[in-house]
């Protein structure tokens, strides 16, 4: 039999530590209730950027959504930022244009392809609302996500950034079956980090921030594609706050295909790889919190430990299934299967990784059970089983993916 190694127990205990952490602080704050959103006396001006590259199956009913949102129209623009498609999203996207009459100010344009970043920079240079938004392409909000962001903002002048809680929009397939419960997970990781101060990414669909932040430390960048990790970084690193927004709830398209979900989530992982690299200053630093001290070193540690265990877990399964093959050869299947088959009551695998294993399966599930929770949604149902039961498999696909990439310097585009 085999036993586990040193690695296996550091790496698991690590997981095990981390989820424990995050538990905590949900009970330490669990009773913290935001204003609510309907309070709002303060109306900030608006801009909503929609950046987009080949969205045309998609881009009507992000529009649409946008143009649903409960905020006073006089205060909201919606700018959509075509990156050189050469779909019909732009003449899709044209359609609504309008000049406020009949509800927000929609403004549409078209620029040569030059990237996500380059798309968002367009518009910043070409709006001056107090509060500036980026909303994906391939995404769509509830009415009232905005007054609950704007909540946020009017209650604490020293928000400079918000983000809200990113939910599947579909879940029929297989894959978007298992990503419907890691976006749950999500869920809730990203409202423990806003209340650690500890948010590393204000991702695409419906982060906000006050034009302040752009005036002060700058415009989006390349950012390894990743555009939206780095200003966050970048943000934490000039000590700027960023809070989540749970009750804003904003719903994403997800890859149904293997190889296009690989291609995603190795972009995502390699930026966090490269912009880990540009931001190392911050790591152990105490200057930087919590973020800092702990959940970026955790970030990139949990890249490299689960290539580690999914290579030690299949090695082991390769081992034993030749031994399995050879006591076979050798003695033959007859003779490996009891004449009278029954179970020992007290035959059970002691050894300490696999009461590690399972503490962390259910603490998982609990988890991603809370993020559905604060997503109103079923706290468990099949998703969560096919989270815990195949995520493991597929997510060491693009972490050793992408560990390659940023190793031989491989570019990963937008689309």
């Amino acid at each position: 039999m085999f036993e586990a190694s040193i690695g296996v127990y550091i790496f698991l205990f690590l997981a095990l530590y981390f989820e424990v952490f995050l538990l905590i602080t949900f009970l330490e704050k669990r009773k913290n209730r935001p204003a609510p959103a309907l309070a709002l006396t303060s109306f900030p001006s608006v801009a909503l950027i929609i950046p987009c590259f080949n969205e045309a199956k998609t881009i009507e009913k992000t529009i649409t959504s946008a143009l649903a949102l409960l905020y006073p129209q006089e205060k909201l623009s919606i700018v959509v930022v075509d990156d050189g498609s050469i779909d019909e999203t732009f003449a899709k996207a044209k359609r609504f244009e309008h000049d406020g009459t009949s509800g927000p100010r929609v403004v549409v344009y078209s620029k040569r392809n030059g990237g996500k970043y380059t798309a968002l920079n367009y518009a910043l240079r070409r709006e001056d609302a107090e509060i500036v938004g980026c909303l994906d392409a391939d995404s769509w909000v509830e009415p009232g996500a905005l007054k609950e962001v704007i909540a946020a903002f009017n209650r604490d002048p020293e928000l400079m950034a918000a983000t809200p809680a990113i939910k599947v929009s579909r879940s029929r397939r297989f894959l978007e079956i298992i990503q419907k419960a890691e976006y749950a997970l999500s869920i809730f990781s990203r409202k423990m980090f806003g209340h650690m101060g500890a948010l590393f990414v204000t991702p695409g669909p419906f982060s906000f921030y006050r034009r302040e932040v752009f005036e002060r430390i700058g415009l989006f960048r390349k950012a390894h594609d990743t555009e939206d990790m780095e200003m966050a970084l970048r943000m934490q690193a000039n000590h700027m706050k960023i809070e989540n927004i749970p009750t804003a709830h904003v719903y994403t398209t997800v890859p149904w295909r293997l190889r296009t979900l690989i291609r995603q989530r190795t972009r995502w992982t390699r930026g966090f790889i490269e912009n880990s690299k540009d931001y190392a200053y911050m790591y152990f630093n105490r200057h930087y919190g919590t973020l800092g001290l702990f959940v970026l070193p955790t970030g990139i540690t949990a890249i490299f430990s689960a290539i580690y265990l999914a290579g030690y877990f299949l090695a082991t399964f390769i081992a034993k299934g030749m031994d399995l093959f050879v006591q076979t050869e050798a003695i033959g299947v007859s003779a490996m299967i009891p004449s009278t088959p029954h179970l020992e009551w007290f035959f059970l695998n002691t050894q300490t990784y696999m009461f590690i294993v399972i503490t962390l399966v259910i603490l998982t599930a609990l988890v991603i059970g809370i993020g559905k929770n604060i997503g109103n949604e079923k706290p468990f149902s099949r998703d969560v089983l096919f989270f815990l039961f195949f995520y493991g498999f597929i997510a060491p696909l693009w972490l050793l993916n992408a560990v390659a990439h940023a190793a031989l310097a491989r570019r990963v585009s937008w689309r």
